[in-house]
This record gives C-alpha cells, structure tokens and sequence, in this order.
C-alpha cells in the first residue's frame, strides 16, 4: 500500500539527505489518509459483519466505495496508488479533482455519522462488543502493540503525532484513545479516524503549498542507511533501507 511506499521511499531520501518539497510531502499525507479511510471503513464493516450485522458491513462496504473513488480521482488508481518516487511524487493534483475530493468528503462524513448511529443503537451491539476482546493497558504496552488496537487501549503513541513525517506537520493533528480497551473502544477509535482522516484531507487540499513536486538531479551516495517510517492505517509502518555501491 502506500503505507509501505512512502517508508521505503522516506528511508532512501533519509539516507541520501534529499529534502522532499513540501508540495510533495502535503500530497502525500493527504493520500496516506485517504487510504486510512479505506482501510478503517473496511475494518468497520467486517466489525459488524462479526458481530452479526450484516446490514451494516454491507453499508459500510458501500461507503468505502467513496474512499477508493477519491484515490482514483487524486492518483488514477483505486488501490495501489504508484505516484511515488525517490525525491518527491511522479503527478500533481488538478485543481478540478481536488474539488471533486471535497464534494465526496462531505458526503462520506454524512454517510459514516448515519452508520455510526444506526450501528451504535443496533440492539445487542453492546453484548456483543462491551468487554469482550479486552486488551490490558498493560500487556499492550508490554508487546508493543500498535495503531488503533493500542490507543484504543489508553496509550496516545501515534508516528504521526510523535514523529511527524511527509506533510504532517502542516496538518491539524489528533490522537484519539479510548480507555475500555475492549472491541467497541477498537470501533470508537477507528470511527474518530475516520473523521479526523476527512479533516485532514479537507485542510491539506485547502492550503496545499506551491512549489516542486520532485527534486531534480540528487547525488547518488553509496553505502548510506537510514530508517522510514510512517503511520500505516493498522499501526507502525518501519522501512530500513542502504545504498549499495551500484546505484541499488
């Protein structure tokens, strides 16, 4: 997923001291949420769909849909999104997708609040999700847990947050956590990203900064390393990579 691609590519640009533009960096971050709505909605439908609610894993379903047209309108490409490159990105944004962007935005954050309701007031659902699948503060911490299954148990660690990488260190950021460390806080803290996802996307495409998309003409060091990271939409995405003494 991009995920992966922008660590691997952040950990080759960390190794070569290549500075992305910043027009670059926000373009990214704004596609590593949009695959973050792809990625949760899903979660959130196969959520219901366990839980015996299929009516709600099939309209969650539908919603995604949204994500992955928003992806294909920005990239070209529903899933694998293939616009990034060693330096920068390979396409810009057209100012008419990015309106297009926002229109289906504010059609999801409408469409996810109607679920979310209609999902929170589903009977049985608390039977089915208060208390069952606990994961202890403790243990979490111990393992290392990562991504929505650890802030949904009380621990605010986000890469985002804690080491801004790309563009978001422009972006307004939040990190949400629940306390019940059981499967419906799991869903509280996925639905959160979902809007707060939307959020972001909305400013990036609002102050998108001027400028270069790739930078042009880099040396090529050999037997440099360095770590890559990002914030993938199921925890800690972790890339090393090093130069080899044939340009690989």
């Amino acid at each position: 997923g991009f995920a992966h691609s922008t660590a691997y590519t952040t950990s080759v640009e960390n190794a070569m001291g290549i500075v992305v533009p910043e027009r670059a960096q926000m373009i990214r971050a704004i596609l590593l949420e949009v695959e973050r709505l792809h990625s949760h909605l899903l979660n959130l439908g196969l959520a219901c769909h366990f839980v015996g609610f299929d009516s709600g894993f099939m309209q969650f379903f539908r919603v995604r849909e949204t994500s992955m047209k928003m992806a294909e309108i920005l990239t070209g490409a529903r899933k694998t999104y293939g616009l990034n490159l060693i330096g920068g990105i390979r396409r810009d944004l057209l100012k008419e997708d990015m309106i297009a962007t926002r229109l289906l935005a504010q059609q999801m954050r409408r469409e996810v609040q109607d679920l979310v309701d209609i999902l929170l007031s589903t009977p049985n659902i608390d039977q089915r999700t208060v208390g069952v699948g606990r994961l202890d503060p403790q243990i979490a911490r111990d393992f290392s847990n990562v991504g929505p299954m650890v802030r949904a148990s009380g621990h605010a660690r986000d890469t985002r947050a804690d080491h801004p990488f790309v563009g978001y260190g422009l972006l307004p950021m939040e990190v949400h956590t629940e306390q019940g460390c059981d499967v419906i806080s799991r869903l509280k803290v996925r639905v959160n990203e979902v809007y707060t996802a939307l959020n972001m996307i909305d400013y990036g495409l609002d102050n998108l900064p001027g400028g270069e998309l790739m930078v042009e003409g880099f040396t090529y060091i050999a037997n440099r390393f360095a770590l890559g990271f990002s914030e993938a939409p199921r925890g800690d995405d972790i890339h090393w990579s090093m130069t080899g003494d044939n340009q690989k």
